[in-house]
């Protein structure tokens, strides 16, 4: 790499980000004590909501993060944020990228706090640093405190004591103080779960986890190892670092949300760990939103977690490539940024080709659990033992199980490429930042100074055009909400009546199907060999051995498939159709609801406007999923007729009878087997319908709990933002008119420090649009 270029764009960046915080330490002196204060007020109202650019909060905010670039760009570090909810496979997925276990892997949420993974050639052992104690330690003093008055068995009604929680209570009442420096995996994971015991803990004896303490990046918990994948390549100028983020509202901590949004903003790049099973689920659409919003700033990754659950029937790397793109993430990511892996395959198959390569061997199975996971994905479930001893057979299998894994692309990829250009990542992030600030800043300056040439009088009708467009926005609000219920409500008609004659269409061809002339075509028999029942009449069809009833079952379930795959199609489609639809009349709703107060604004103060921001999560296609195998499980019997249900049932029907609430069908009633055997059609026939009447109901419900989540958080969150942004320019015309009201000397001295200042931000603005240019030849340099 071109180390003397980074150094002088690295100055430049530096001399750049100096000269925006300088710029920002000279807005303080500025009157907008007002803007802070309705900023606080307003996000009272809605936490989502950020505090205003150039609010004192605002302007200690950006500082904030341009320290944080500051800091990056002095390390060279390129900070790559991984975020992903806790079913994800999030921590999974950092092991696989480091090729070792430093994360602990369990099934409820471990990231209390945000938690930096940096490679650190030859440190073989993770050690993880955590030197802003202090907070926790005043947080312990506190519970041990609460504790005293506390009785154990109380507490124990409002939380989940396992043995961990029980040490943590003993060290709190014991008065310990926390670890700064934990030494190996075990000491690593007992740190990390102590940390999210506290923050459970506090919950339940309602005391405040300091979360605010642990903003700054360089306060929250490092860990230093070797990642596995870089390991004796040469040294490149630059620092690669993770940063394992807290998912949205991960633990019912809905506070985590803004946390995600901050660390996002603060990193470098992102990337998104998606589970593959439950691509379109509503807790997915909050991680998609969250990094939508940095992939404005941050180039944007995905991973696709647990494509090894892929069966026949499920969407192909190239489908999952482009729905993500397009449908989930509306083209904020390109589809060849998006890599369908299977992370615990990576991680375990990594895991044991270190052991293999470190050792020569594995370690015994019944004290690292991880071989026995590792030994039935690699040598299958009827893995011996003895299988371990052969160390040739291991590597081999090792090295099919982290092909299968499909995580070298992304290593290649993303990980390999992070690290070689690490500084230049950085840069970019810095550039991107500075680019931001300077245009908020342009924009808000310019707003100010022009307060300053306005007329007195003509302030004062501002403000109450403001007041009364404010009052209106109330209005519209009201009336727009009714407006888009409507929209919902038609739009809900018009799927159910949609369902509804899939329903009927459905019973249609399962009626063709089970005839009579079509089941003794399948059959390839006479008609002689359909009979019925004396008891209920019932069609039934008579065969001469089980092999015969076999191959006749194989034939009525492939003609049965086909048909509700067919339907699937349908469904998937029509509805994916109608929820863009949908979103679109929504959008098109709300912008024609706002315009006549935004065109008001432009005319009254010449000032762009906003633009709505509602999003919809895409039908979750996943559900339509007929299983269909389940309903011919054991439908032929020997001789003797059950008295219960048959032993050995098939996985597949126990998990469609449990998903109908079922314990059993009934299914030993389908055959009955004397000296022949005999297939109980129209019982099938029954069956089948119920399962498709069942489902179709299950998606109307699904379908409108969706819509209604996604309408009233979208519809909250603009006008919340819609209202933050009037009330802001309504303040800063009252600073203008504050100062105005002050003597002429006061006046001028306001009108120089906006002028220099906008010059400042001008002069940061081209700089920085050269900088980024520079940085991008570079990248482009770089490629292949």
């Amino acid at each position: 790499m071109h180390t003397q270029t980074i150094f002088e764009l690295s100055q430049e960046a530096e001399r750049l980000l100096q000269l925006a915080l300088n710029n920002l330490d000279s807005l303080k002196s500025m009157p907008i004590a007002k803007l802070d204060s309705t900023a606080a007020a307003m996000s009272g109202v809605n936490n989502n909501v950020l505090p205003l650019h150039f609010s004192a909060r605002g302007v200690d905010a950006q500082q904030a993060l341009l320290n944080n670039e500051l800091r990056k760009i002095t390390r060279l570090e390129m900070v790559l944020a991984i975020v992903g909810t806790m079913k994800a496979g999030k921590s999974t997925t950092i092991n696989a990228i480091v090729g070792t276990e430093v994360l602990p892997n369990r099934n409820r949420p471990m990231t209390a706090l945000p938690t930096l993974i940096r490679h650190t050639p030859g440190q073989k052992e993770p050690v993880l640093h955590f030197l802003h104690v202090a907070p926790i330690d005043t947080l312990i003093s506190q519970l041990q405190t609460k504790l005293c008055d506390k009785d154990r068995g109380k507490l124990a009604r409002r939380l989940e004591i396992d043995k961990d929680m029980n040490t943590l209570l003993e060290r709190i009442e014991r008065g310990e103080a926390f670890g700064k420096h934990h030494l190996g995996a075990e000491p690593i994971f007992h740190c990390l779960k102590s940390l999210n015991d506290l923050v459970r803990l506090s919950q339940a004896l309602g005391v405040e986890f300091p979360f605010s303490e642990y903003a700054a990046i360089e306060h929250i918990p490092v860990i230093e190892v070797e990642f596995v994948h870089l390991a004796g390549l040469d040294a490149h100028l630059g620092q690669l670092t993770l940063l394992d983020t807290p998912g949205p509202n991960e633990a019912g901590q809905p506070h985590l949300q803004k946390m995600l949004s901050e660390q996002l903003a603060r990193a470098s790049a992102v990337l998104a760990v998606m589970d593959y099973t439950q691509l379109k689920s509503i807790s997915d659409a909050e991680v998609r939103q969250a990094i939508s919003a940095a992939g404005k700033s941050v180039p944007l990754y995905a991973l696709v977690n647990k494509f090894d659950q892929k069966d026949r029937n499920s969407d192909d790397e190239e489908q999952v490539r482009a729905m993500i793109s397009g449908t989930l993430m509306k083209g904020n990511i390109s589809p060849g940024q998006i890599y369908p892996v299977s992370s615990m395959w990576a991680y375990l198959a990594n895991r044991a080709r270190y052991e293999m390569n470190t050792h020569g061997r594995l370690p015994d199975h019944q004290d690292q659990r991880w071989v026995q996971d590792f030994a039935e994905a690699a040598l299958g479930r009827r893995w011996r033992t003895a299988d371990l001893d052969d160390s040739d057979h291991i590597r081999h299998a090792a090295d099919l199980l982290w092909e299968d894994s499909l995580f070298e692309q992304p290593i290649r990829k993303l990980i390999y490429a992070a690290y070689a250009n690490a500084s230049l990542f950085a840069l970019r992030s810095a550039s991107h930042k500075l680019l931001n600030y300077a245009q908020n800043a342009r924009e808000y300056l310019d707003f100010r100074h022009q307060g300053l040439t306005v007329a007195f009088d003509e302030l004062e009708r501002n403000i109450k055009r403001l007041e009364e467009d404010m009052a209106m926005l109330r209005q519209r609000q009201s009336v727009v909400s009714d407006e888009v219920q409507h929209e919902v409500e038609e739009a809900l008609n018009a799927a159910d009546a949609f369902l509804l004659s899939q329903k009927g269409e459905l019973h249609q061809a399962l009626d063709d199907m089970f005839s009579r002339p079509l089941i003794l075509d399948l059959a390839g028999r006479e008609p002689s060999s359909m009979r019925t029942d004396d008891t209920d009449g019932n069609q039934q069809l008579v065969l001469d051995d089980e092999g015969q009833a076999q191959i006749v079952l194989s034939k009525i379930r492939s003609s049965c498939e086909q048909i509700l795959l067919n339907a699937q199609s349908r469904i998937s489609r029509e509805l994916a159709l109608r929820f863009d639809q949908l979103e679109s009349t929504l959008a098109r709703s709300l912008n024609e609801a706002m315009r006549p107060i935004e065109m008001q604004i432009k005319e009254q103060l010449s000032h762009a406007g906003f633009r709505a921001r509602i999003s919809f999560p895409a039908f979750q296609a996943n559900q339509l999923n007929f299983n269909t195998r389940g309903l011919f499980n054991d439908a032929i019997v020997q001789d003797t007729p059950p008295a219960s249900q048959p032993a050995g049932a098939g996985s597949v029907r126990n998990t469609v009878s449990r998903w109908l609430n079922h314990p059993g069908w009934g299914w030993e009633a389908y055959v009955e087997t004397r000296t022949r055997y005999v297939i109980d059609i129209a019982q099938l026939h029954g069956k089948f319908t119920q399962h498709t009447d069942q489902f179709c109901d299950q998606i109307r419900k699904a379908l409108a709990a969706q819509v209604d989540v996604s309408v009233t958080a979208g519809m909250a969150t603009f006008f919340a933002e819609f209202s933050l942004s009037l009330t802001g320019l309504q303040e800063s015309l009252r600073d203008s008119l504050a100062v105005r009201q002050q003597n002429e000397h006061s006046t001028r001295a306001l009108s120089q420090l906006l002028k220099q200042s906008m010059t400042t931000a001008a002069w940061i603005q081209e700089d920085t649009r050269l900088l980024r240019d520079d940085i991008q030849t570079l990248f482009a340099a770089e490629q292949p």
